[in-house]
């Protein structure tokens, strides 16, 4: 009895179907004999044509109810199956894809494919929630490493003044004191970058558009670079096409993405002797570089250069005072203005190139 009654419960859609058919047929054919038959008996029916009538009509009609029964069997069995899927993914919580095909059943087949749509997109934010967390798992390391190395410092430099204040000279008390100051800077540095860049992880920040002209900036900040350029030995040197291109940005934030990587230029760009700041309008667009002939970049650091904290050397950070944080920045504030940037080095040049909107929309 009890597998009479499973058997019952796994195939109820078709005995239903069965016994509808079943009887679809059976009132069809009674039909149609009923109504040959009273054709005949008013004798508009000869017995030969009545029984070609009789079979044609039974044939064509029996055959439809079969294909049509059949055909809403599938569609039924399809959606039910469809159903059974649905509340197992539901109760599995996954993201898991309908693999099956509705043949018959268009209707099915289009919530299937919905279906697999949601899991398909619910599936890369699950992976993108997943990357998101090893990043930020990533960030609070480096950021602890990168606190931690010049607080040490800063707290062992001070400390030796602390408790040895009676027995050191002036020219040691000074000489660990400005060691002391150089490691605060540096704390200080990765701090500002750190707020600078979450600044351009923010959904609701807001920039401030005015209208500049690139050239102008790009003499402001060649002047204050001046210096430093003339110390190391660096040409620093701008180049306009047209001669004016005015821009609409925020040109603080614009300012610090090319600050950035002029000093990026400066710090890791070994053996140059130039700098070149160039713009090109191109249609809607503008299209900034800052090019020098300083080492090549190798092609497997390229694509992963704007990452955060990613240097391309693991000794930078002490030997340049680098955070790591500076090309991200540039990638976060120009993807602000609906920009993008990217980098290309060879064995002549290493170029950053910026592609930013003339007007901000």
């Amino acid at each position: 009895m009890k597998n009479f009654a499973l058997f019952l419960k796994h195939n109820r859609t078709k005995i239903y179907y069965a016994v509808v058919t079943f009887l679809l047929l059976l009132f069809f054919s009674w039909s149609i004999i009923t109504g040959v038959t009273r054709l005949q008996l008013y004798r508009q029916l000869t017995p030969v044509m009545s029984q070609w009538l009789l079979i044609i009509l039974v044939s064509v009609g029996s055959t439809t109810i079969l294909i049509w029964q059949f055909v809403r069997w599938r569609q039924a069995e399809s959606l039910s199956h469809f159903i059974h899927d649905m509340n197992r993914i539901a109760r599995e919580n996954s993201d898991s894809m309908i693999e099956w095909h509705a043949a018959y059943a268009p209707k099915t087949q289009a919530l299937i494919d919905v279906s697999n749509q949601i899991a398909k997109n619910t599936r890369q934010i699950r992976e993108e929630e997943r990357e998101s967390e090893r990043s930020k798992d990533e960030m609070i390391t480096n950021i602890s490493h990168d606190l931690r190395t010049p607080l040490t410092a800063i707290i062992g430099y001070l400390g030796l003044v602390e408790m040895n204040a009676d027995t050191l000279s002036a020219a040691e008390k000074a000489k660990y004191i400005h060691t002391a100051y150089d490691r605060s800077n540096q704390m200080k540095v990765l701090v500002e970058d750190l707020f600078a860049f979450s600044q351009t992880q923010a959904h609701d920040a807001v920039l401030n558009i005015s209208t500049l002209s690139l050239g102008d900036l790009f003499a402001q900040l060649i002047a204050s670079y001046e210096i430093e350029a003339q110390e190391k030995h660096i040409e620093l040197t701008q180049i306009t096409n047209p001669e004016i291109i005015m821009l609409e940005a925020d040109s603080d934030k614009l300012a610090r993405v090319l600050m950035n990587l002029i000093t990026n230029a400066m710090k890791y760009g070994k053996r140059e002797t130039f700098i070149k700041l160039t713009a090109q309008v191109k249609k809607t667009d503008v299209e900034i570089r800052v090019i020098n002939d300083g080492v090549k970049i190798p092609n497997k650091d390229i694509v992963d250069i704007f990452g955060r904290f990613y240097r391309v050397e693991s000794s930078r950070n002490s030997k340049t005072g680098g955070t790591g944080l500076g090309l991200a920045i540039v990638k976060g504030i120009i993807e602000q203005h609906q920009g993008s940037v990217s980098a290309s080095s060879d064995d002549e040049l290493t170029s950053f190139i910026v592609t930013i909107p003339l007007k901000q929309h």
